[in-house]
């Protein structure tokens, strides 16, 4: 089996739960939940005013502003809702580990790409044959984003989607829920499988129009795996300066 070659491979560490029996609840991180929200209100408030001041722009019969303002607000609500849904993902993501089974809630909004439904189940540890993961890419207008998702593989029934850490292999990178998928495979004392690296369709700035390639897709050469892996890097940094850049001019303008 492939392995991609990663910085931000799986960590190897599974003692979070392995020989404790104790129910256990996990979550990804109050603070990321609270900050999605945070932003989801944001982006509500912007889209709201933005569309306001377009209708008022359109009664002064200025059209052409108006028309600018409103699609740009038009696009800011369509972002708000790509927001919305990762923090319903956020939120609503809940793992108990029970002595001997497990009850997840994964809600829709778990992944931004692979769309999955969402879920309550309860699953027996012994029915667990594995967790597996893999890194996808997502090209985009010169761009890469990479995430690494999670798949429950039952002995017997279909594959459960988990959930995914995002802006793997970037400054921005927080592995949310790495920990979790270890304290799984700890508890249920199964593998946790790497698959390498895939990638995707990443559409409209990885936003709209993406595709996420077949579970069952084989990983990537080395030589595209490290090509994929530079311009991962390189868009990193550009979100970084053009975050800095922002702030700078917000900072000239507000004096």
């Amino acid at each position: 089996m492939t392995t991609s070659p990663s910085p931000s491979s799986p960590p190897p560490n599974r003692s979070a739960a392995a020989n404790d029996s104790a129910p256990t609840i996990l979550r990804t991180p109050a603070w990321m939940r609270y900050f999605s929200l945070f932003g989801t209100l944001a982006l509500s408030g912007v889209s709201a005013a933005m569309l306001a001041f377009a209708v008022f722009l359109l009664f002064q019969r200025w059209w052409w502003l108006g028309a600018l303002i409103a699609a740009i607000a038009f696009f800011m609500a369509a972002l708000t809702g790509y927001v919305l849904r990762d923090f319903r993902g956020r939120w609503g993501l809940r793992v108990e580990l029970l002595s001997d089974r497990m009850v997840l809630d994964l809600p829709a909004g778990r992944s931004l790409i692979h769309r999955p439904v969402a879920q309550h189940l309860t699953i027996p540890y012994g029915d667990i044959d594995a967790v597996e993961t893999r890194l996808e890419g997502y090209p985009s207008f010169g761009t890469e984003g990479m995430q690494r998702p999670y798949v429950l593989i039952r002995k017997q029934g279909d594959p459960i989607f988990l959930f995914e850490d995002r802006a793997i292999g970037t400054p921005l990178e927080t592995p949310l829920v790495a920990e979790i998928a270890n304290a799984i495979v700890a508890r249920a004392h199964v593998p946790l499988r790497d698959l390498g690296m895939v990638e995707g369709r990443g559409g409209f700035l990885s936003v709209w129009g993406t595709h996420a390639p077949d579970w069952a897709a084989p990983s990537l050469p080395l030589a595209q795996q490290l090509r994929i892996w530079r311009h991962v890097a390189a868009t990193g940094w550009l979100v970084i300066v053009v975050i800095i850049v922002a702030v700078a001019i917000r900072l000239l303008v507000g004096e």
